[in-house]
């Protein structure tokens, strides 16, 4: 019997599921994104920076779910393009801020994001998104108080 994803007593993998809505999201933001100068994803990390910069980035990786050593990946390809600076903070902790090009960057992508936004929310449902939102921040608290 063949099944989309694994399951126990008929219920699927709660990973797996969300791995795939994941992939699937992304990729319809980014391509709906294509023109502009940013991924998704660096789209989301520069916006976060900007929220809370300086930010250090023990607490950039804590906001956006990512363990250090992602965020450290992540973060070299966007110091390397001038959108963000990476200085010493407080005691040995590095922080991040954005740059004038960032901002433009995020500026420049700030309509794009906004039309993935609408096309998806719109066709989902924002009432059903907003469920959907809570259940979703539920389970990271619950992965992540798990893991404590």
């Amino acid at each position: 019997m063949h099944h989309d994803s694994l399951s126990i007593d008929g219920v699927a993998c709660a990973c797996n599921a969300l791995r795939k809505a994941s992939r699937a999201v992304t990729r319809f933001y980014d391509e709906v994104m294509e023109g502009s100068a940013l991924s998704l994803t660096q789209f989301a990390v520069l916006r976060n920076i900007a929220r809370h910069e300086p930010v250090p980035l023990m607490d950039l990786a804590h906001v956006l779910v990512m363990d250090r050593t992602t965020l450290y990946r992540t973060l070299k390809p966007l110091e390397r393009e001038g959108w963000i600076a990476v200085a010493e903070g407080k005691g040995r902790a590095k922080q991040a801020r954005l740059t004038a090009q960032g901002r433009d960057a995020v500026a420049n992508s700030q309509g794009a994001w906004e039309e993935a936004q609408r096309r998806m929310i719109g066709a989902f449902g924002p009432e059903r998104w907003a469920g959907v939102e809570v259940a979703l921040g539920d389970l990271v608290t619950l992965a992540q108080e798990s893991q404590a």
